[in-house]
């Protein structure tokens, strides 16, 4: 008698839980194929002719985020290659990083935390240490590198400018790449210095 009630309970317990799942699946909507969310990124332009340079030598070396395997992925020549072919060969340590590394960084660090990129774009920079690219190196959260930014160092102030560049008006208007502001001398200056570390 014991026998067939348990049996009878597990034969009700797994249909049960077959009816619950039927039900959720009942209530779930069909994806929107014209949906689309947009995220607001940095200045890609400033990003490869200031930034790319400081976060390749600081952070793209081969036993940090330059290896394979890490949720921000760095490509340079310091460290791991995009593995593109030019000319009939691939990529090495002697080449320069190269463009679509640049874009493959960029796109990386931006795609950490889109949600959040988006609203720190739209406050115009304000508050950049939200984002966990600044958090983890700062020790505002566990960084397996340890300590690798200050909020005075030259390194921390290149990426905060390059962060601060507005590339959206007030009301969420995208301000046109030729038409958005530069790094002021200072912040120049500064991502020189960092990139110039030893």
């Amino acid at each position: 008698m014991k026998a067939t009630a348990l049996r009878t309970a597990v034969i009700m317990g797994v249909g049960g839980a077959a009816l619950g799942l039927l039900a959720l699946a009942a209530c779930a909507s069909s994806p929107d194929e014209n949906r689309l969310t947009v995220v607001i990124t940095p200045d890609f332009n400033t990003y490869v002719t200031s930034v790319d340079a400081y976060l390749t030598r600081r952070c793209g070396s081969l036993d940090c985020h330059g290896q394979p395997g890490r949720a921000y992925r760095i490509y340079s020549r310091e460290g791991y290659r995009l593995y593109t072919i030019q000319d009939g060969s691939l990529v090495s340590g002697q080449q320069p990083t190269q463009p679509e590394e640049q874009r493959a960084n960029f796109q990386a660090l931006v795609s950490l935390e889109p949600e959040e990129m988006s609203r720190l774009m739209g406050r115009q920079g304000e508050n950049p240490n939200q984002l966990l690219f600044l958090r983890k190196p700062l020790k505002i959260e566990r960084h397996k590198g340890g300590p690798a930014m200050a909020e005075d160092d030259p390194g921390y102030l290149c990426v905060t400018s390059w962060l601060k560049i507005p590339v959206v008006q007030g009301d969420g208007t995208p301000i046109p790449p030729a038409q958005r502001a530069k790094l002021s001398a200072n912040a120049l200056r500064n991502c020189q210095t960092a990139t110039d570390f030893p």
